[in-house]
Protein backbone atom coordinates (compact mmCIF):
# COMPACT_ATOMS: atom_id res chain seq x y z
CA UNK A 1 0.00 0.00 0.00
CA UNK A 2 2.83 2.40 0.89
CA UNK A 3 4.56 1.61 -2.40
CA UNK A 4 1.37 2.34 -4.32
CA UNK A 5 0.91 5.68 -2.53
CA UNK A 6 4.53 6.60 -3.21
CA UNK A 7 4.08 5.81 -6.91
CA UNK A 8 0.92 7.89 -7.08
CA UNK A 9 2.67 10.87 -5.49
CA UNK A 10 5.70 10.50 -7.72
CA UNK A 11 3.45 10.35 -10.77
CA UNK A 12 1.57 13.42 -9.55
CA UNK A 13 4.82 15.34 -9.10
CA UNK A 14 5.98 14.37 -12.60
CA UNK A 15 2.74 15.48 -14.21
CA UNK A 16 2.65 18.69 -12.17
CA UNK A 17 6.23 19.46 -13.20
CA UNK A 18 5.43 18.77 -16.85
CA UNK A 19 2.33 20.97 -16.98
CA UNK A 20 3.77 23.82 -14.95
CA UNK A 21 7.06 23.52 -16.82
CA UNK A 22 5.24 23.91 -20.12
CA UNK A 23 3.52 27.05 -18.81
CA UNK A 24 6.79 28.50 -17.51
CA UNK A 25 8.63 27.82 -20.78
CA UNK A 26 5.80 29.53 -22.65
CA UNK A 27 5.95 32.46 -20.20
CA UNK A 28 9.71 32.89 -20.65
CA UNK A 29 9.29 32.71 -24.42
CA UNK A 30 6.61 35.39 -24.13
CA UNK A 31 8.94 37.56 -22.03
CA UNK A 32 11.51 37.35 -24.81
CA UNK A 33 8.86 38.39 -27.35
CA UNK A 34 8.10 41.47 -25.25
CA UNK A 35 11.68 42.67 -25.69
CA UNK A 36 11.54 43.29 -29.48
CA UNK A 37 7.95 44.48 -29.18
CA UNK A 38 8.94 47.27 -26.79
CA UNK A 39 12.56 47.97 -27.72
CA UNK A 40 11.91 48.26 -31.47
CA UNK A 41 8.72 50.32 -31.24
CA UNK A 42 9.14 52.55 -28.19
CA UNK A 43 11.85 54.93 -26.91
CA UNK A 44 14.56 53.35 -24.76
CA UNK A 45 13.44 55.13 -21.59
CA UNK A 46 9.88 53.81 -22.00
CA UNK A 47 11.18 50.24 -21.98
CA UNK A 48 13.05 51.20 -18.80
CA UNK A 49 9.75 52.33 -17.25
CA UNK A 50 8.13 48.99 -18.10
CA UNK A 51 10.94 47.01 -16.46
CA UNK A 52 10.88 49.26 -13.39
CA UNK A 53 7.15 48.68 -12.96
CA UNK A 54 7.65 44.92 -13.20
CA UNK A 55 10.47 44.71 -10.65
CA UNK A 56 8.86 47.20 -8.24
CA UNK A 57 5.68 45.11 -8.29
CA UNK A 58 7.91 42.19 -7.34
CA UNK A 59 9.23 44.18 -4.36
CA UNK A 60 5.88 45.32 -3.03
CA UNK A 61 3.86 42.15 -3.66
CA UNK A 62 5.22 40.27 -0.60
CA UNK A 63 4.43 43.30 1.57
CA UNK A 64 0.85 43.56 0.30
CA UNK A 65 0.47 39.77 0.57
CA UNK A 66 1.88 39.75 4.15
CA UNK A 67 3.70 36.51 3.34
CA UNK A 68 0.39 34.71 2.78
CA UNK A 69 1.43 33.32 -0.62
CA UNK A 70 3.91 30.96 1.07
CA UNK A 71 2.01 30.39 4.33
CA UNK A 72 -1.17 29.41 2.46
CA UNK A 73 0.69 26.49 0.89
CA UNK A 74 2.30 25.64 4.22
CA UNK A 75 -0.97 25.51 6.20
CA UNK A 76 -3.55 24.44 3.61
CA UNK A 77 -1.59 21.67 1.86
CA UNK A 78 -3.48 18.42 2.45
CA UNK A 79 -6.32 20.11 4.37
CA UNK A 80 -9.58 18.30 3.47
CA UNK A 81 -11.86 20.51 5.59
CA UNK A 82 -13.45 22.89 3.05
CA UNK A 83 -15.00 25.13 5.70
CA UNK A 84 -11.69 25.61 7.50
CA UNK A 85 -9.88 26.13 4.19
CA UNK A 86 -12.41 28.76 3.10
CA UNK A 87 -12.21 30.54 6.45
CA UNK A 88 -8.41 30.79 6.35
CA UNK A 89 -8.32 31.81 2.70
CA UNK A 90 -10.95 34.55 2.99
CA UNK A 91 -9.37 35.86 6.18
CA UNK A 92 -6.08 36.25 4.33
CA UNK A 93 -7.82 37.69 1.26
CA UNK A 94 -9.54 40.39 3.32
CA UNK A 95 -6.20 41.60 4.66
CA UNK A 96 -4.65 41.61 1.18
CA UNK A 97 -7.54 43.59 -0.34
CA UNK A 98 -7.28 46.21 2.44
CA UNK A 99 -3.51 46.49 1.91
CA UNK A 100 -4.02 46.93 -1.84
CA UNK A 101 -6.51 49.80 -1.42
CA UNK A 102 -4.16 51.43 1.08
CA UNK A 103 -1.25 51.30 -1.38
CA UNK A 104 -3.37 52.73 -4.21
CA UNK A 105 -4.15 55.68 -1.93
CA UNK A 106 -0.42 56.15 -1.28
CA UNK A 107 0.35 56.35 -5.01
CA UNK A 108 -2.19 59.15 -5.41
CA UNK A 109 -0.99 61.13 -2.39
CA UNK A 110 2.77 60.82 -2.90
CA UNK A 111 2.90 60.65 -6.70
CA UNK A 112 5.95 62.90 -7.34
CA UNK A 113 8.08 61.17 -4.70
CA UNK A 114 7.17 57.69 -5.93
CA UNK A 115 7.95 58.73 -9.51
CA UNK A 116 11.43 59.97 -8.56
CA UNK A 117 12.16 56.73 -6.69
CA UNK A 118 10.83 54.38 -9.37
CA UNK A 119 11.81 56.22 -12.55
CA UNK A 120 14.33 58.84 -11.44
CA UNK A 121 12.20 61.65 -12.91
CA UNK A 122 8.87 63.44 -12.30
CA UNK A 123 8.07 63.33 -16.02
CA UNK A 124 6.68 59.84 -15.63
CA UNK A 125 4.32 60.58 -12.72
CA UNK A 126 1.26 59.46 -14.67
CA UNK A 127 2.61 55.91 -14.63
CA UNK A 128 2.56 56.03 -10.83
CA UNK A 129 -1.24 56.44 -10.76
CA UNK A 130 -1.51 53.32 -12.89
CA UNK A 131 1.05 51.34 -10.92
CA UNK A 132 -1.15 50.97 -7.83
CA UNK A 133 -3.84 49.19 -9.84
CA UNK A 134 -1.20 47.17 -11.72
CA UNK A 135 0.12 45.91 -8.36
CA UNK A 136 -3.39 45.17 -7.05
CA UNK A 137 -4.17 43.02 -10.08
CA UNK A 138 -0.92 41.14 -9.54
CA UNK A 139 -1.43 40.34 -5.84
CA UNK A 140 -5.04 39.20 -6.33
CA UNK A 141 -3.89 36.74 -8.99
CA UNK A 142 -1.13 35.60 -6.62
CA UNK A 143 -3.69 34.87 -3.89
CA UNK A 144 -5.76 32.75 -6.27
CA UNK A 145 -2.57 31.02 -7.46
CA UNK A 146 -1.52 30.22 -3.88
CA UNK A 147 -4.88 28.58 -3.20
CA UNK A 148 -4.58 26.36 -6.29
CA UNK A 149 -0.97 25.55 -5.41
CA UNK A 150 -1.94 24.54 -1.87
CA UNK A 151 -4.62 22.24 -3.32
CA UNK A 152 -2.01 20.86 -5.77
CA UNK A 153 -4.15 21.85 -8.74
CA UNK A 154 -1.01 22.53 -10.75
CA UNK A 155 -2.49 21.75 -14.16
CA UNK A 156 -5.32 24.24 -13.71
CA UNK A 157 -2.92 26.82 -12.30
CA UNK A 158 -0.57 26.30 -15.25
CA UNK A 159 -3.39 27.08 -17.66
CA UNK A 160 -4.30 30.29 -15.83
CA UNK A 161 -0.64 31.27 -15.58
CA UNK A 162 -0.28 30.88 -19.33
CA UNK A 163 -3.47 32.89 -19.95
CA UNK A 164 -2.21 35.72 -17.74
CA UNK A 165 1.17 36.02 -19.43
CA UNK A 166 -0.10 35.22 -22.92
CA UNK A 167 -2.78 37.87 -22.48
CA UNK A 168 -0.12 40.38 -21.50
CA UNK A 169 1.88 39.94 -24.69
CA UNK A 170 -1.33 39.82 -26.74
CA UNK A 171 -2.58 43.11 -25.33
CA UNK A 172 0.80 44.78 -25.81
CA UNK A 173 1.06 43.53 -29.39
CA UNK A 174 -2.47 44.47 -30.41
CA UNK A 175 -2.45 47.73 -28.51
CA UNK A 176 0.94 49.03 -29.66
CA UNK A 177 1.28 47.52 -33.14
CA UNK A 178 -2.32 47.52 -34.41
CA UNK A 179 -4.17 50.15 -32.37
CA UNK A 180 -1.08 52.39 -31.98
CA UNK A 181 -1.67 52.88 -28.27
CA UNK A 182 1.11 54.17 -26.05
CA UNK A 183 2.45 52.01 -23.20
CA UNK A 184 0.28 53.77 -20.59
CA UNK A 185 -3.00 52.87 -22.27
CA UNK A 186 -1.79 49.34 -23.07
CA UNK A 187 -1.07 48.76 -19.37
CA UNK A 188 -4.61 49.89 -18.49
CA UNK A 189 -6.00 47.06 -20.62
CA UNK A 190 -3.53 44.61 -19.04
CA UNK A 191 -4.77 45.57 -15.56
CA UNK A 192 -8.43 45.14 -16.57
CA UNK A 193 -7.75 41.75 -18.18
CA UNK A 194 -5.86 40.46 -15.15
CA UNK A 195 -8.56 41.60 -12.72
CA UNK A 196 -11.17 39.80 -14.82
CA UNK A 197 -9.04 36.64 -14.90
CA UNK A 198 -8.52 36.71 -11.11
CA UNK A 199 -12.27 37.15 -10.58
CA UNK A 200 -12.98 34.19 -12.85
CA UNK A 201 -10.49 31.97 -10.99
CA UNK A 202 -11.97 33.01 -7.64
CA UNK A 203 -15.55 32.23 -8.65
CA UNK A 204 -14.87 28.99 -10.55
CA UNK A 205 -12.03 27.39 -8.57
CA UNK A 206 -12.40 28.78 -5.08
CA UNK A 207 -15.93 29.97 -4.30
CA UNK A 208 -17.65 27.01 -5.99
CA UNK A 209 -15.38 24.47 -4.28
CA UNK A 210 -15.02 25.68 -0.69
CA UNK A 211 -17.71 28.36 -0.49
CA UNK A 212 -17.53 31.62 1.41
CA UNK A 213 -16.80 31.21 5.10
CA UNK A 214 -15.15 33.66 7.43
CA UNK A 215 -14.95 33.41 11.19
CA UNK A 216 -12.08 35.47 12.53
CA UNK A 217 -11.95 33.58 15.82
CA UNK A 218 -11.61 30.22 14.10
CA UNK A 219 -8.50 31.22 12.15
CA UNK A 220 -5.21 30.18 13.80
CA UNK A 221 -3.82 33.69 13.36
CA UNK A 222 -1.03 33.28 15.92
CA UNK A 223 0.52 30.32 14.14
CA UNK A 224 -0.03 31.79 10.68
CA UNK A 225 1.37 35.20 11.56
CA UNK A 226 4.36 33.70 13.36
CA UNK A 227 5.17 31.93 10.11
CA UNK A 228 4.12 34.74 7.73
CA UNK A 229 5.42 37.97 9.27
CA UNK A 230 9.13 37.07 9.04
CA UNK A 231 8.48 36.28 5.37
CA UNK A 232 7.70 39.96 4.66
CA UNK A 233 11.16 41.42 5.37
CA UNK A 234 12.68 38.17 4.12
CA UNK A 235 10.86 38.44 0.76
CA UNK A 236 11.73 42.12 0.52
CA UNK A 237 15.39 41.35 1.20
CA UNK A 238 15.37 38.62 -1.46
CA UNK A 239 13.75 40.95 -3.98
CA UNK A 240 16.11 43.83 -3.18
CA UNK A 241 19.04 41.43 -3.42
CA UNK A 242 17.90 40.45 -6.92
CA UNK A 243 16.96 43.91 -8.21
CA UNK A 244 18.72 46.56 -6.14
CA UNK A 245 21.19 46.70 -9.03
CA UNK A 246 18.47 48.26 -11.23
CA UNK A 247 17.91 51.08 -8.76
CA UNK A 248 21.65 51.61 -8.27
CA UNK A 249 22.11 51.82 -12.04
CA UNK A 250 19.13 54.18 -12.29
CA UNK A 251 20.39 56.64 -9.69
CA UNK A 252 24.16 56.29 -10.33
CA UNK A 253 23.90 56.14 -14.15
CA UNK A 254 20.51 56.68 -15.89
CA UNK A 255 17.32 54.93 -17.01
CA UNK A 256 18.77 54.19 -20.46
CA UNK A 257 21.46 52.05 -18.84
CA UNK A 258 18.69 50.33 -16.87
CA UNK A 259 17.14 49.40 -20.22
CA UNK A 260 20.41 47.92 -21.52
CA UNK A 261 20.91 45.99 -18.29
CA UNK A 262 17.28 44.80 -18.31
CA UNK A 263 17.67 43.19 -21.74
CA UNK A 264 20.78 41.29 -20.61
CA UNK A 265 18.99 40.29 -17.42
CA UNK A 266 15.96 39.05 -19.36
CA UNK A 267 18.26 36.87 -21.44
CA UNK A 268 20.09 35.49 -18.40
CA UNK A 269 16.77 34.98 -16.62
CA UNK A 270 15.99 32.16 -19.06
CA UNK A 271 18.37 30.12 -16.91
CA UNK A 272 16.07 30.64 -13.93
CA UNK A 273 13.27 28.82 -15.69
CA UNK A 274 14.51 25.45 -14.40
CA UNK A 275 14.46 26.32 -10.70
CA UNK A 276 11.14 28.14 -11.18
CA UNK A 277 9.58 24.92 -12.45
CA UNK A 278 11.15 22.59 -9.89
CA UNK A 279 10.74 24.83 -6.85
CA UNK A 280 7.12 25.69 -7.61
CA UNK A 281 5.93 22.11 -8.07
CA UNK A 282 8.24 20.62 -5.43
CA UNK A 283 7.11 22.70 -2.44
CA UNK A 284 3.51 21.44 -2.02
CA UNK A 285 4.64 17.83 -2.44
CA UNK A 286 7.48 18.23 0.07
CA UNK A 287 5.12 20.03 2.47
CA UNK A 288 2.66 17.14 2.22
CA UNK A 289 5.39 14.58 2.99
CA UNK A 290 6.79 16.71 5.79
CA UNK A 291 3.36 17.15 7.40
CA UNK A 292 2.99 13.35 7.39
CA UNK A 293 6.38 12.92 9.07
CA UNK A 294 8.04 11.42 5.98
CA UNK A 295 11.22 13.51 5.98
CA UNK A 296 13.13 10.78 4.15
CA UNK A 297 10.77 11.02 1.20
CA UNK A 298 11.08 14.81 1.12
CA UNK A 299 14.89 14.55 1.16
CA UNK A 300 14.86 11.99 -1.66
CA UNK A 301 12.86 14.11 -4.09
CA UNK A 302 14.96 17.19 -3.20
CA UNK A 303 18.16 15.30 -4.05
CA UNK A 304 16.75 14.18 -7.41
CA UNK A 305 15.53 17.69 -8.14
CA UNK A 306 19.03 19.07 -7.54
CA UNK A 307 20.55 16.62 -10.03
CA UNK A 308 18.04 17.49 -12.77
CA UNK A 309 18.46 21.19 -12.01
CA UNK A 310 22.23 20.95 -12.58
CA UNK A 311 21.72 18.92 -15.75
CA UNK A 312 19.67 21.66 -17.43
CA UNK A 313 21.12 24.81 -15.84
CA UNK A 314 24.86 24.49 -16.34
CA UNK A 315 24.75 24.04 -20.15
CA UNK A 316 22.12 26.79 -20.36
CA UNK A 317 24.59 29.24 -18.78
CA UNK A 318 27.20 28.33 -21.44
CA UNK A 319 24.73 28.64 -24.34
CA UNK A 320 23.25 31.96 -23.22
CA UNK A 321 26.69 33.47 -22.54
CA UNK A 322 28.37 32.46 -25.80
CA UNK A 323 25.38 33.43 -27.95
CA UNK A 324 24.41 36.55 -25.97
CA UNK A 325 25.47 39.12 -28.57
CA UNK A 326 23.65 37.46 -31.52
CA UNK A 327 20.53 36.93 -29.40
CA UNK A 328 20.38 40.54 -28.19
CA UNK A 329 21.04 41.83 -31.70
CA UNK A 330 18.19 39.75 -33.12
CA UNK A 331 15.57 40.44 -30.43
CA UNK A 332 16.31 44.15 -29.90
CA UNK A 333 18.54 46.85 -31.40
CA UNK A 334 22.25 47.64 -31.28
CA UNK A 335 21.81 50.22 -28.51
CA UNK A 336 20.83 47.44 -26.08
CA UNK A 337 23.97 45.33 -26.59
CA UNK A 338 26.20 44.81 -23.55
CA UNK A 339 29.36 42.74 -23.15
CA UNK A 340 29.16 38.95 -22.85
CA UNK A 341 30.69 39.28 -19.38
CA UNK A 342 27.51 40.97 -18.14
CA UNK A 343 25.37 38.05 -19.33
CA UNK A 344 27.87 35.52 -17.94
CA UNK A 345 27.92 36.96 -14.42
CA UNK A 346 24.15 37.39 -14.42
CA UNK A 347 23.68 33.83 -15.70
CA UNK A 348 25.95 32.34 -13.04
CA UNK A 349 24.29 34.48 -10.38
CA UNK A 350 20.80 33.39 -11.41
CA UNK A 351 21.98 29.77 -11.58
CA UNK A 352 23.34 30.01 -8.03
CA UNK A 353 20.09 31.61 -6.91
CA UNK A 354 18.36 28.46 -8.12
CA UNK A 355 20.41 26.47 -5.60
CA UNK A 356 19.06 28.78 -2.94
CA UNK A 357 15.42 28.47 -4.05
CA UNK A 358 15.53 24.68 -3.94
CA UNK A 359 17.41 24.40 -0.64
CA UNK A 360 15.39 27.04 1.16
CA UNK A 361 12.40 24.69 1.03
CA UNK A 362 13.86 22.61 3.88
CA UNK A 363 14.21 25.72 6.05
CA UNK A 364 10.63 26.78 5.28
CA UNK A 365 9.33 23.32 6.16
CA UNK A 366 11.16 23.49 9.48
CA UNK A 367 9.42 26.86 10.16
CA UNK A 368 12.82 28.58 10.48
CA UNK A 369 11.72 31.75 8.70
CA UNK A 370 13.76 33.94 11.05
CA UNK A 371 16.89 32.11 9.89
CA UNK A 372 15.92 32.92 6.29
CA UNK A 373 15.64 36.54 7.31
CA UNK A 374 19.20 36.62 8.71
CA UNK A 375 20.69 34.94 5.64
CA UNK A 376 18.88 37.20 3.17
CA UNK A 377 19.86 40.32 5.17
CA UNK A 378 23.54 39.35 5.01
CA UNK A 379 23.36 38.74 1.24
CA UNK A 380 21.59 42.08 0.73
CA UNK A 381 24.27 44.00 2.62
CA UNK A 382 26.96 42.40 0.46
CA UNK A 383 25.02 43.27 -2.71
CA UNK A 384 24.45 46.93 -1.84
CA UNK A 385 28.08 47.50 -0.86
CA UNK A 386 29.40 45.87 -4.04
CA UNK A 387 26.95 47.81 -6.26
CA UNK A 388 27.93 51.15 -4.73
CA UNK A 389 31.63 50.37 -5.15
CA UNK A 390 31.60 48.72 -8.58
CA UNK A 391 28.95 50.50 -10.69
CA UNK A 392 30.77 53.89 -10.73
CA UNK A 393 33.96 52.09 -11.80
CA UNK A 394 32.85 49.50 -14.38
CA UNK A 395 29.19 50.33 -15.03
CA UNK A 396 26.55 47.64 -15.41
CA UNK A 397 29.20 44.89 -15.34
CA UNK A 398 29.76 45.80 -11.70
CA UNK A 399 26.06 45.29 -11.01
CA UNK A 400 26.17 41.84 -12.63
CA UNK A 401 29.21 40.79 -10.56
CA UNK A 402 27.57 42.10 -7.38
CA UNK A 403 24.47 40.00 -8.12
CA UNK A 404 26.57 36.86 -8.52
CA UNK A 405 28.57 37.44 -5.33
CA UNK A 406 25.55 38.20 -3.15
CA UNK A 407 23.64 35.19 -4.49
CA UNK A 408 26.64 33.04 -3.62
CA UNK A 409 26.42 34.18 0.00
CA UNK A 410 22.68 33.54 -0.03
CA UNK A 411 22.85 30.08 -1.60
CA UNK A 412 25.79 28.48 0.14
CA UNK A 413 24.77 29.64 3.60
CA UNK A 414 21.24 28.33 2.96
CA UNK A 415 22.58 24.97 1.75
CA UNK A 416 24.75 24.67 4.86
CA UNK A 417 21.89 25.43 7.25
CA UNK A 418 19.14 23.66 5.31
CA UNK A 419 20.89 20.31 5.38
CA UNK A 420 20.72 20.36 9.17
CA UNK A 421 16.93 20.10 8.97
CA UNK A 422 16.65 17.96 5.84
CA UNK A 423 19.89 16.09 5.01
CA UNK A 424 20.15 14.85 1.43
CA UNK A 425 22.84 13.47 -0.87
CA UNK A 426 24.32 16.15 -3.11
CA UNK A 427 24.94 14.78 -6.67
CA UNK A 428 28.70 15.42 -6.90
CA UNK A 429 29.34 12.73 -9.54
CA UNK A 430 26.54 14.09 -11.67
CA UNK A 431 28.03 17.58 -11.37
CA UNK A 432 31.39 16.38 -12.73
CA UNK A 433 29.73 14.61 -15.67
CA UNK A 434 27.56 17.63 -16.45
CA UNK A 435 30.62 19.88 -16.32
CA UNK A 436 32.44 17.76 -18.91
CA UNK A 437 29.43 17.72 -21.26
CA UNK A 438 29.09 21.48 -20.95
CA UNK A 439 32.74 22.02 -21.91
CA UNK A 440 32.12 20.00 -25.08
CA UNK A 441 29.19 22.14 -26.24
CA UNK A 442 30.98 25.35 -25.21
CA UNK A 443 33.89 24.46 -27.52
CA UNK A 444 31.40 23.67 -30.29
CA UNK A 445 29.59 27.03 -29.94
CA UNK A 446 32.86 28.99 -29.79
CA UNK A 447 33.90 27.29 -33.04
CA UNK A 448 30.57 28.18 -34.63
CA UNK A 449 30.92 31.82 -33.54
CA UNK A 450 34.42 31.94 -35.01
CA UNK A 451 33.56 30.62 -38.48
CA UNK A 452 29.90 31.57 -38.98
CA UNK A 453 27.95 34.82 -38.78
CA UNK A 454 24.87 34.32 -36.62
CA UNK A 455 22.77 37.22 -37.81
CA UNK A 456 19.25 35.77 -38.13
CA UNK A 457 16.82 33.65 -36.14
CA UNK A 458 17.41 30.57 -38.31
CA UNK A 459 21.17 30.52 -37.74
CA UNK A 460 20.62 31.14 -34.04
CA UNK A 461 18.08 28.33 -33.72
CA UNK A 462 20.38 25.97 -35.65
CA UNK A 463 23.28 26.71 -33.31
CA UNK A 464 21.20 26.19 -30.17
CA UNK A 465 19.55 22.99 -31.42
CA UNK A 466 22.90 21.57 -32.55
CA UNK A 467 24.43 22.32 -29.15
CA UNK A 468 21.48 20.65 -27.41
CA UNK A 469 21.82 17.54 -29.60
CA UNK A 470 25.55 17.28 -28.90
CA UNK A 471 24.93 17.70 -25.17
CA UNK A 472 22.31 14.97 -25.29
CA UNK A 473 24.57 12.59 -27.23
CA UNK A 474 27.44 13.06 -24.77
CA UNK A 475 25.01 12.30 -21.94
CA UNK A 476 23.61 9.20 -23.67
CA UNK A 477 27.13 7.81 -24.20
CA UNK A 478 27.92 8.10 -20.51
CA UNK A 479 26.94 5.77 -17.69
CA UNK A 480 23.67 6.56 -15.88
CA UNK A 481 22.37 8.88 -18.56
CA UNK A 482 20.12 11.65 -17.24
CA UNK A 483 18.04 11.60 -20.41
CA UNK A 484 17.40 7.86 -20.17
CA UNK A 485 16.40 8.23 -16.52
CA UNK A 486 14.11 11.11 -17.46
CA UNK A 487 12.42 9.09 -20.23
CA UNK A 488 11.98 6.05 -17.96
CA UNK A 489 10.39 8.20 -15.26
CA UNK A 490 7.87 9.86 -17.57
Amino acid sequence: MRIQIKRLRTSSLKHDTFFYGTAIIAERFISILIIPLLTKTLPQEIYGIWTQMIITAGLLSPIILVGFYTSMVRFLAGNQNDQETSTIFHGMLGIVVFNSFFFVAITFVFTPSVSRIMFGDNRFSHFVYLFGFFLTAQVLFNMASAFLLARKEIRVLSMYYFLKNGGRIGILAIGILLLHLNLFHAIIFIVIAQLLLSSFVYIKNILKKVGFNIAIRNIPWKEIMFFSLPLIPYSVFIWVNNFVDRYCILHILNINQVSVYAVSYSLAALIGLFNSILGFTLYPHMAHLWNEGNKGGAAEILSKAMAYYLFFTIPAIAIVTILSTPIITIVSTAEYISSWQVVFWLGVGIGIFGFYELNVLSILLANKTLLNLKISAAALIVNIILNIIMIPKIGILGAAIATCMSNSVLAFWTILMGRKYLPYLFPWRALAKIGFSTVVIALFLLTVRRYFEIDNIYMLASAIISAAIIYGLVDLLSRRSFLLQLVRNL
